[in-house]
């Protein structure tokens, strides 16, 4: 089974999977597909004053397809209201992976100090250099400042984000 993409509506993703999955069902097609997935993250959002979960879609405008060849389905979906397009190439196993949040976190294993000047290597602020102002080895985080500007920035990293600057 591969993973493929098919680009819909965005804000209806939902309403779009139950066509598929209706369209699928009356066509007799469902035993070819394994999951028809949107993939979301459940967070808690604060309204009024009352804490609320939500689950928020990581993909906006996708819906994610799991079957053997996306061929055999192509014909009873791209005309489901909602879809926009289908991409026919399978997505990687590594793009799966993070799509699914199942992507293998790196671990570095270099010793930072406190006042160590470090590069960050992953984020929004990827290549600056900056000097490490906090470190909790619990949380495995780091407060580093930045020059931005001509201003400093402290941000606030997990210890994979930064490596010793050469």
């Amino acid at each position: 089974m591969k993973w493929y993409v098919i680009k819909v509506q965005s804000g209806k993703e939902k309403k779009t999977k139950e066509l598929i999955e209706k369209e699928l069902s009356l066509n007799k097609k469902e035993s070819v597909i394994s999951t028809l997935l949107i993939p979301s993250q459940k967070t808690i959002q604060i309204r009024k004053g009352k804490k609320i979960n939500v689950d928020k879609n990581l993909f906006p405008g996708y819906l994610f397809i799991e079957c053997e060849s996306i061929n055999e389905v192509e014909s009873n979906i791209k005309h489901v209201n909602g879809v926009a397009s289908i991409l026919k190439q399978p997505l990687t196993k590594t793009e799966v992976d993070r799509m699914l949040g199942q992507e293998e976190v790196k671990e570095n294993d270099e010793t930072v100090f406190l006042n160590q000047t470090v590069k960050i290597i992953e984020g929004p602020f990827d290549s600056f250099i900056g000097t490490i102002r906090e470190l909790d080895d619990k949380k495995q985080r780091a407060k580093v400042a930045v020059l931005v500007f001509g201003r400093e920035i402290v941000l606030d990293l997990t210890l994979s984000q930064i490596m010793k600057n050469e």
